[in-house]
């Protein structure tokens, strides 16, 4: 039995579409079967599953929850005509059955070159709500209080300026179909979790900033702080600057299309006493592309340091790194132990030469986490393209083999919200 969703609240209220398939998936990336394009919505948010008892809704991990009829689900939940599902700044209402005049939608093509998006000023301004990661929130308990308070969904905003909430729905065989959109950029982007999914600049980017995207988040005291971004067509090496709180900061390197990602310590004495810090880009070339990806906040808590427990770290990240064949783990361990490393060093008056070959060495473990998180998501994507569910559910579990795990590229969150256990399935029911 087909269902029907109708826009109740926000973008494109009134909005009804009707769905004949066993699962419809809602998030903020392009692959899903209903595209929320604002940044309190995770990539995979949300989905609707059909059960022998009927119809489920089920949280895929999303950073802020979804809600039914108001309160946020903690576990699959059974729906009914009537009932009001809650993702990101948007609001649903489900009706099992449907008028067969609504407009359907079955098995609609997954490709990330197909991002449906339309802009929609905001309301009112929203402030930055920065999520900083679990080492930050350990360090940050008191200082960052009145921001905590705010809307979770209020992610990507404009301090005193414009929020976009975009809204795209996938369709089969639909006349007119536009192909891939950038949003217009936000006068200030809010740091958080999925900031890294996007590109920000000009040209083919998901952000359309023209010549000078700018990024907030907070810092609580008595923390260093690494920016970590990835650039592309950055032609000369004094082409795009990076400035903290106004302050230069440094020059991009010179990169092709696909770049090299790039991790810089931010000086304490650039950093705002209030918490509040703002980088920017801008490109001194006028309508020329560019683009900055990837861009994440890691916040280290300032410690003494530790030479002899940063060798011992090292030491032991090197021994996972050759080992990194015979256990599907050892990479993020030894990741995992190069991160340590560092951050036992972070506290030393004066940085010894182990600090520099260990920053290296977290790179080329990031970007050898990255590889394999893309190689293992595109098999169980593969899988499922083609209606071989097991097979799909055995690869997301390959993955939480691989990442046991929090990391920078997120792979375990996502295998984790594409999950669908024989355990799940029975609360439901």
């Amino acid at each position: 039995m087909p269902f029907l969703l109708t826009i109740a609240e926000g973008s494109g209220r009134g909005q009804k579409f009707q769905f004949d398939r066993e699962r419809v998936t809602i998030g903020r990336g392009a692959e899903n079967d209903v595209v929320l394009s604002d940044a309190g919505v995770s990539r995979t948010h949300a989905r609707i599953e059909r059960l022998a008892s009927g119809w489920i809704l089920l949280d895929n991990g999303s950073a802020n929850g979804t809600e039914l009829n108001g309160a946020t689900i903690q576990k699959p939940s059974q729906l009914r005509a009537g009932d009001r599902i809650g993702v990101g700044p948007v609001t649903f209402e489900f009706a099992a059955a449907a008028d067969p005049a609504e407009t359907r939608i079955t098995a609609a093509p997954r490709r990330e070159s197909e991002t449906r998006i339309s802009a929609m000023p905001a309301a009112q301004a929203r402030s930055i709500d920065p999520h900083a990661g679990a080492a930050a929130r350990k360090a940050s308990a008191g200082a960052a209080q009145v921001w905590a308070q705010l809307p979770l969904y209020a992610k990507v905003a404009a301090v005193a300026g414009v929020a976009l909430i975009a809204i795209g729905i996938a369709r089969a065989g639909v006349s007119g179909r536009e192909g891939r959109q950038s949003r217009n950029c936000p006068e200030t982007v809010a740091v958080d979790d999925d900031t890294q999914g996007l590109s920000f600049g000009h040209g083919e980017v998901e952000i359309e900033c023209g010549s000078k995207v700018v990024f907030g988040f907070n810092t609580p005291p008595q923390t260093r702080v690494l920016f970590h971004f990835q650039p592309a067509h950055v032609a000369s090496p004094s082409e795009l600057e990076l400035r903290i709180n106004g302050k230069h900061l440094a020059w991009a390197q010179v990169s092709g299309a696909r770049g090299e990602a790039q991790a810089i310590a931010l000086p304490q004495d650039t950093l705002n006493a209030d918490g509040r810090n703002f980088v920017a880009f801008t490109d001194s070339q006028k309508d020329k592309a560019w683009s900055v990806g990837k861009v994440r906040v890691e916040m280290l808590a300032i410690t003494a340091g530790d030479f002899a427990a940063a060798r011992q770290a090292y030491e032991r990240g090197r021994r996972k790194l050759e080992e990194r064949r015979i256990a599907p783990r050892n990479l993020y361990d030894a990741w995992k132990a190069f991160t340590e490393a560092r951050r036992q060093m972070e506290g030393l008056s004066q940085r010894p030469a182990l600090y520099g070959e260990v920053a290296q060495l977290i790179k080329d473990a990031e970007r050898d986490l990255e590889k394999e998180c893309s190689k293992l998501l595109f098999s169980a994507a593969r899988f499922e393209r083609y209606g071989q569910d097991e097979k799909a559910q055995q690869s997301y579990r390959e993955v939480l083999l691989h990442f046991p795990g929090e990391d920078p590229t997120g792979c375990r969150k996502k295998a984790q919200g594409n999950l669908v256990s024989a355990q799940t399935a029975e609360a439901a029911e």
